[in-house]
């Protein structure tokens, strides 16, 4: 398969998404995976499996492993997974169950701001990776859009503060315990002994409030329980018939989302780094 024959298969199986900022990094963390037949593929906090169904869905033979803290999250990523085969393991992302020098290939993408211990938990990263390989990892910039969460962006930029929690306010902020600057993440990168190839903020431009648009839509799908046929147009992981309101909506997103090509900004939503060991 050529590369734009791979590029083409990407964005069929994106077209599913709605989120134009999963897009983006999925896109990005493709392209700079540089996947080689026969490849030791690890994602780190792979959640429902959405990276793994993706890279499993290429035509080209790896060994692929889902690793999470959360065993609820896992057991769905299992059934969105079903068919593939791959490995899913639980455990501590500062101290992984795998051998030195084990992976070609690391995802970690929205884990980092999660975590207790960063250092730590990049450092296994790199135990865990073969000489030469490579790290993909995005997490969520503290330079956010003001259109993704005007709340959040007014409090922490005019009054030092933000809305932390669980709840739908919280925003950007959600379950995060931090947010990045890109000096500060590639500081943090290099001090784990990575050489950075890439560096670059994703997603500048945004639908207004957007983080509460796919926030509202994910309470939708996991606590409303919409009908099946909701329920199958909106999952990312089918490639099933949408009703006319939902590819209105899909088409609105994506029109937007061509701004970021157009119009691409200083700053965005997420932070992509490629690294090497």
């Amino acid at each position: 398969m050529s590369l734009q024959q791979s590029r083409d298969l990407l964005n069929k199986l994106l077209g599913n998404v709605g989120d134009m900022s999963l897009k983006r990094r999925a896109s990005k963390i493709l392209e700079g995976l540089d996947l080689k037949v026969g490849d030791k593929v690890l994602d780190v906090g792979c959640g429902d499996g959405f990276f793994l169904y993706l890279i499993s869905t290429l035509p080209i033979k790896l060994s692929l492993v889902g690793f999470d803290n959360d065993k609820k999250i896992l057991t769905i990523a299992r059934k969105n997974l079903a068919h593939k085969r791959l490995r899913l393991v639980n455990g501590d992302a500062t101290a992984m169950p795998f051998a030195e020098n084990s992976f070609n290939q690391v995802i970690m993408t929205e884990v980092l701001e999660h975590v207790q211990n960063e250092r730590k938990s990049v450092s296994e990263v790199y135990r865990v990776l073969k000489p030469n390989g490579i790290l993909v990892l995005t997490v969520p910039g503290y330079n956010f859009p003001f259109l993704w969460d005007p709340l959040n962006w007014i409090l922490q930029n005019i009054f030092g503060t933000h809305i932390s929690g669980t709840n739908f306010f919280a925003g950007i902020w959600a379950r995060h315990l931090r947010l990045y600057k890109r000096n500060n993440l590639k500081k943090l990168i290099k001090n784990a002994g990575f050489k950075i190839e890439e560096a670059e903020e994703l997603t500048t431009r945004c639908l207004p409030f957007n983080h509460y648009l796919v926030n509202l839509v994910a309470r939708l799908l996991y606590d409303v329980k919409p009908s099946f046929v909701t329920l199958e147009s909106l999952s990312k992981f089918k490639n099933a018939k949408k009703p006319l309101l939902i590819r209105l909506a899909f088409f609105l997103v994506n029109t937007f989302d061509k701004l970021n090509d157009i119009l691409p900004g200083k700053n965005g939503l997420n932070i992509y780094i490629k690294a090497r060991k």
